[in-house]
C-alpha cells in the first residue's frame, strides 16, 4: 500500500525526494553483493505494491545496509548509521495520493478494501466521470456516471449531456434512471425526446411497453404527438384507456374518423368522454360522417336514433 515520507530515527544526511525508476532496481548478485550506490554516494530504495503493480514510494538514501518489517511499517538503516521509518498511509492519505495520479480504479479497491462508507465509492466514481469527460471520452465517462444513479444528483450528469451531439450517452443515463426506479417525470419527457430526437423507434416502443403504465399521459402523449411519433402516442393513450386523447389522436393526427365514431359508438350514452369529443369535434363529425355523427348526439341526448 502507499507509504508515508520516512521518519528520520538518527543523525545522518537526510533522503531526498528521487522520481520512481523505470523498472525495478537489479538484484542482488550471485555472491549476495548489493547494488552499487547511485552517483552522490546515494541508493534509491523503491516500495512496491505487487498486487496493484504499483511504485508506492522511491526516495535516495545514504548507503543501506538492511531494511525490516517494523510493525506497521519499515525501519530503513544505513551504513552511516543513520535510520529512518517508513510509515503505511492512511486509507484517506492513500485516496487522495491515487485520485491525484488518476489511478481511479485503485483508489475504488481501496475504498472497497478499508470498508470506507458509499458516499467515498461515489465520490470516486464522479470524478472519475469528470476525468474522461474532460478528455472527451464521453461513452468512458457516461459508463461511470451510471454507477452513481440513485446516489448522485441526476441534475449533476444531465447538465453535462443536454448538446445535441451527446443526446445517444444521455438516453443510457436517463434509461439508467428509470430502470433504477429513480426517474421523475421530468426524465421521463427528456428520455422521450431523445429517443425522438435520435429517431430511435425501437428503442421507444420498449421503453413504453416497460414503463408506459408509470407515465403522465398528458407530457408523454404532447411529447409523442409534437415529434411526429403519432403511431407510439395512439398504443400509449390506448394502453392507458386516456379515450380523450386516443379521439384527439385519431381525428387531428390520424384523420382516421371510421375509426373514432367506432370508438365513441362503443362508450355508455351519458359518457363524459363521449360528451366531450362531440362537444369539440361535432363539427368536424357532422361534415365527415353527418348520418354517423347524428346518431352519437341522439344518443348522447338520451333519445333513440330509431325514434
Amino acid at each position: 500500500a502507499p507509504s508515508g515520507a520516512p521518519t528520520r530515527l538518527r543523525a545522518g544526511p537526510p533522503p531526498s525526494p528521487a522520481p520512481p525508476p523505470p523498472a525495478p532496481p537489479p538484484a542482488a548478485g550471485a555472491a549476495g553483493r548489493p547494488p552499487a550506490p547511485a552517483a552522490g554516494g546515494m541508493e534509491t530504495l523503491t516500495v512496491y505494491d505487487l498486487r496493484n503493480k504499483l511504485i508506492v514510494f522511491s526516495a535516495a538514501f545514504p548507503p543501506v545496509r538492511s531494511v525490516t518489517s517494523d510493525g506497521g511499517g519499515m525501519l530503513v538503516l544505513c551504513r552511516d548509521g543513520s535510520a529512518f521509518q517508513l510509515r503505511e498511509k492512511d486509507a484517506a492519505g492513500k485516496l487522495d495520493m491515487l485520485v491525484k495520479r488518476n489511478l481511479f480504479t485503485l483508489a475504488l479497491t481501496v475504498c472497497e478494501a478499508n470498508q470506507l462508507d458509499e458516499a467515498c465509492s461515489v465520490d470516486i466514481l464522479r470524478r472519475y466521470g469528470d476525468h474522461l469527460y474532460a478528455k472527451g471520452d464521453f461513452d468512458g465517462a457516461m459508463t461511470q456516471y451510471c454507477k452513481t444513479v440513485g446516489r448522485l444528483e441526476a441534475s449533476y450528469v444531465i447538465r453535462k449531456y443536454l448538446d445535441a451531439p451527446r443526446i445517444r450517452q444521455l438516453a443510457t443515463y436517463l434509461q439508467a434512471l428509470h430502470e433504477k426506479g429513480v426517474g421523475g417525470s421530468d426524465h421521463t419527457t427528456l428520455l422521450l425526446q431523445c429517443y425522438t430526437k435520435l429517431n430511435e423507434p425501437e428503442a421507444l416502443d420498449s421503453f413504453l411497453a416497460s414503463h408506459g403504465g408509470k407515465l403522465q399521459p398528458h407530457s408523454a402523449l404532447a411529447t409523442l404527438a409534437q415529434a411526429g411519433f403519432f403511431r407510439q402516442a395512439l398504443d400509449l393513450a390506448q394502453r392507458l384507456e386516456a379515450h380523450d386523447a386516443v379521439v384527439q389522436i385519431y381525428l387531428a393526427d390520424l384523420d382516421d374518423v371510421d375509426s373514432a365514431i367506432s370508438l365513441l359508438e362503443g362508450l355508455p350514452p351519458a359518457s363524459p368522454v363521449l360528451l366531450r369529443a362531440l362537444r369539440r369535434h361535432g363539427t368536424v363529425l357532422l361534415r365527415r360522417r353527418a348520418d354517423s355523427a347524428l346518431r352519437l348526439m341522439l344518443t348522447a341526448c338520451g333519445v333513440s336514433p330509431n325514434t
